[in-house]
């Protein structure tokens, strides 16, 4: 009997995943609860594993692809005597069970089809389209919308990407492409006269087109955007994309507090103090002043969430690439266990063991370079948040203290902070408090249990 599983819902609102790696191969005998597949999500690379024994007769995808949630991932063969293969129109889904995006898709090739059959009377084998609004079409493909409005973006040269759809599911409707294109015509911002429009689009005449090719020889290698670093590809984007930053820098006197941790490390048995557990208790204590920073963007909704809990993002270098792990109810928690938790969360991330918890929910993100720290770097937002902390190499330095140079140990606070919602003074001041408590870590030691 053939039993097609398809992706489950991994949960965190998550509708795709990316086939990170085939851990069973076509005609392969699996048990239950054997591991299928790795599939990398926007917040973590998990395993799908097998709900039946059975044969594996048909793999749906290759290493790189897009998996959809209830889209089929593997065809099994429980009892021995399936095909070998299941062709696509005997597997004809339940109509309650389609998503709408497929259908969405057939009325769109049909559409489609008609508009290039009208479009063949243009220049000889260009269907009627110019290199540019090949282009644009290229990108809208990868928007929610009607027929109708691909029809109308691709005629104005226009990329649906730059419009916040008003529709079901964030569908971009007829009128949202009008309002937006309307708005340019008359030079406003958009938003002005579309309020659906999420941000202000470039004239059309100078709506983006992607740049050749790079010039290449047959000696070079190409390295596929895969996996985690697929993730981080695109998370940066959309970090530049949302986010205003600027940076500011500060230099900490680390003495005190590096003579407090060798003495508290040599003290306590089985555990070994980083200076990250200090930092974050300093973090946390500036949070509380300045809470406008423990917060997140609703882009949709233009407002600054600002959250009550305080789950820290710490950046973990791996060898796929930064992850960010997450310290849940960091306030809550003594430099012990904030010291046990990084050890522990550090090791996962390694050996690709964090649960999708432990790398979501983020309010405020820490990224350290360790030893090769560095003088100071501007650190990129972990949008939706609205700050990101980078903490640099503390080595000893001569400094001026009461008319006199003297060695100390010093440090590089760079803070990277969203202009649109946080103004330069607040950043200022949120570092030089940060700043305040790793000076003065005694004050640090009322948190120690």
């Amino acid at each position: 009997m053939a039993y097609e599983f398809k992706l489950p819902d991994i949960g965190e609102g998550v509708v795709e995943g990316e086939i990170v790696k085939w851990l069973v191969n076509e005609g392969e005998e699996v048990a239950e609860d054997q591991p299928l597949v790795e599939v990398m999500t926007d917040k973590a690379t998990v395993t799908i594993p097998s709900p039946k024994k059975g044969r594996v007769v048909k793999r749906f995808g290759d290493e790189g692809a897009i998996a959809k949630v209830h889209e089929p991932l593997v065809t099994l063969d429980l009892a021995g005597d399936a095909p070998s293969e299941i062709a696509a129109e005997k597997r004809e889904p339940k109509p309650e069970a389609r998503a709408e995006p497929q259908a969405e898709a057939a009325l769109e090739r049909k559409a489609e089809g008609k508009e290039e059959e009208r479009g063949a009377e243009g220049a000889p084998g260009s269907n009627g389209k110019s290199a540019a609004a090949a282009v644009v079409e290229e990108g809208n493909a990868r928007v929610l919308a009607t027929p109708v409005t691909r029809r109308i973006a691709r005629e104005q040269g226009f990329d649906l990407r730059l419009v916040h759809g008003s529709g079901p599911q964030g569908r971009v409707l007829k009128r949202d492409v009008l309002q937006a294109i309307e708005s340019q015509r008359q030079g406003a911002p958009m938003g002005a006269a579309a309020p659906k429009v999420t941000y202000a689009a470039p004239a059309l005449q100078s709506v983006p087109i992607a740049p050749p090719p790079p010039t290449v020889s047959a000696a070079d290698e190409r390295m596929p955007m895969r996996g985690l670093r697929k993730a981080i590809f695109r998370k940066m984007v959309e970090s530049e994309q949302f986010a205003v930053p600027f940076t500011f820098v500060e230099e900490v006197d680390m003495t005190a507090l590096v003579k407090l941790r060798e003495r508290l490390d040599a003290r306590l048995e089985g555990t070994k103090l980083t200076y990250l557990p200090f930092i974050i208790k300093a973090l946390v204590a500036a949070l509380r002043r300045y809470p406008h920073l423990n917060a997140v963007m609703d882009e949709e909704k233009q407002e600054l969430v600002i959250r009550k809990a305080f789950h820290l993002g710490i950046g973990v270098a791996t060898d796929a690439g930064l992850t960010v792990a997450v310290i849940h109810d960091a306030d809550r928690k003594s430099l012990r266990v904030l010291g046990e938790e990084l050890e522990r969360l550090a090791q996962a991330a390694r050996e690709n063991r964090l649960s999708l918890p432990e790398l979501t929910g983020s309010t405020f993100t820490i990224t350290s370079l360790g030893k090769l720290g560095g003088m100071f770097a501007t650190p990129v937002i972990n949008h939706p948040e609205v700050a990101v902390l980078g903490i640099h190499r503390i080595e000893p330095r001569p400094v001026v203290v009461d008319g006199q140079i003297v060695v100390r140990d010093r440090m590089y606070l760079s803070c990277t902070f969203d202009h649109r919602v946080i103004d330069g003074h607040i950043g200022a001041a949120f570092v030089t408090e940060v700043k305040r408590w790793l000076e003065d870590p005694e004050l640090l030691m009322l948190e120690l249990a």
